[in-house]
């Protein structure tokens, strides 16, 4: 058997042993010991402690280092099964030297409530940590499968090496922020999904509960909560992402022709994207003001727009004057690329400039516009500052998104569970939307 394959053995025996090791949290108050013994898997889900952030990476970089030693890749093998040793090894450290562990406070009070003491959290000075065997073995596996992958340090050996891994040197930085700030959240938003927690205890597991009282129980708050919001993001999507598609491209249109001023009019139509989310809807708050605002004042409108239904109007209006620069840009670049051959054979046949437009321009940014059509109908349904800022939950809810009940649910009313049952569902349907959209794009392609 080769060392690759030996070491690939060792990846999966981390990630094996993994499920089996476990801490041992001891404590002591008015002469009372208290011990308690939690397993690996369920300190990872007790999301209450930064440096568990570091297993996950060291699960995800072991995983990749089984796949790539599985084919023969010793350099990349190497390099993420020394990722996941070193994560591992650093969250023993650190987790170890807290004095107070969240993630472990809750169980052993509990058993010290159990043998009758009576405390307070302040009178918990320290809980000393001790790792069983298995962890330690653990770690013996990660730093094995490192060993095993260390190649010959001769001048072919150097150059393969360096081959291999500069490509990683460039996305290591984004790979390592992605796991860190995005797979780690969403592991844990769907595991809070089918739980009780809020936001301070250890969550407790309750199975589907969270869905069933979303889905079938009609008297429940949260049940209307996410028809309401899931129904007023589905109106939002459907409102405004004709209108982030046709403007920046009406804009790109006019902008390909050389106007004079273009540089000036492209820099002031993708102005807007580069500012905060508050800054814009603060700013045309003020504009849509009844008294006092531009609309009403200026040109002499009697409408409310923060009265239902005119609220959707300024809420497509201060989204799509937000987004249009960024997609504008793309259209843009899409439009410089068309062949002038195609334009002017077109021409030579007697085509219009409608013709041309319908002919020539829209196959040739058939790809841009699928996906600027696919990553709008992902940001808009991801919609949350406009209507949190512009008119919040007034008018009975009326234009309330499933976002500001996940957060309101959440933040406020500490119902983390229920809300990440919400943000999964809302998941769900952002990707059932995509899936459709990259199936289209792929049979267009295709055609």
């Amino acid at each position: 058997m080769t060392r690759s394959r030996i070491a690939a053995l060792l990846a999966l025996a981390f990630i094996v042993l993994f499920c089996f090791s476990g801490v041992t949290a001891t404590t002591t108050i008015d002469e009372t010991q208290a011990v308690i013994q939690m397993s690996m898997p369920k300190l990872l889900f007790s999301l209450s402690s930064a440096s568990i952030l570091l297993i996950p990476l060291a699960l995800c970089a072991m995983i990749a280092a089984v796949i790539a030693l599985a084919q023969n890749e010793r350099n990349v093998g190497m390099l993420f099964a020394g990722i996941g040793f070193v994560s591992f090894a650093l969250f023993m450290v650190f987790f170890a030297r807290e004095k107070v562990n969240s993630a472990l406070y809750t169980p052993i009070s509990e058993m010290l409530k159990e043998l009758g003491v009576k405390f307070k959290k302040r009178d918990v000075k320290q809980i000393e940590v001790a790792y069983n065997a298995v962890t330690y073995l653990t770690l013996l596996c990660a730093a094995g499968a490192t060993a095993l992958s260390i190649p010959s340090f001769g001048r072919e050996s150097r150059q393969l090496l360096k081959r291999d891994l500069l490509p990683y040197a460039y996305i290591g930085p984004h790979l390592f922020f992605f796991i860190i700030f995005f797979v780690t959240p969403a592991i844990y938003g769907i595991y809070a999904a089918f739980t009780k927690w809020d936001l301070f205890n250890e969550p407790v597991f309750t199975g589907l509960e969270n869905f069933k009282t979303l889905l079938f129980d009609s008297s429940n708050t949260y049940y209307k909560q996410l028809r309401n919001g899931l129904a007023n993001t589905f109106k939002f999507v459907i409102f405004s992402v004709p209108f982030c598609i046709i403007l920046p491209l009406s804009l790109a249109l006019a902008l390909n022709a050389r106007p004079k001023g273009n540089k000036f009019f492209q820099a002031l139509y993708y102005l807007p994207s580069l500012m905060s989310i508050s800054t814009v809807t603060l700013t045309w708050r003020y504009v849509f003001n009844v008294q006092y605002g531009i609309i009403n004042k200026f040109f002499g409108v009697q409408a409310n727009f923060f009265l239902p239904p005119y609220t959707w109007v300024m809420l497509v209006v201060v989204t799509v004057w937000w987004c249009t620069g960024g997609t504008m840009v793309i259209y843009q670049s899409a439009l410089a690329s068309v062949p002038q051959d195609q334009y002017e054979a077109a021409a030579v046949d007697g085509a219009n400039s409608i013709q041309r437009f319908l002919h020539v321009t829209l196959p040739n940014m058939r790809y841009p516009l699928m996906y600027t059509l696919v990553t709008s109908v992902v940001a808009q349904f991801n919609i949350y500052g406009q209507p949190d800022i512009l008119v919040g939950f007034s008018n009975a809810e009326a234009n309330a998104v499933l976002l500001q009940y996940i957060y309101e649910n959440s933040v406020k009313k500490q119902v983390a569970g229920m809300s990440s049952a919400m943000a999964v569902i809302l998941g769900l349907c952002i990707m059932v939307v995509t899936f459709i959209q990259m199936r289209m794009m792929v049979r267009n392609n295709q055609d």
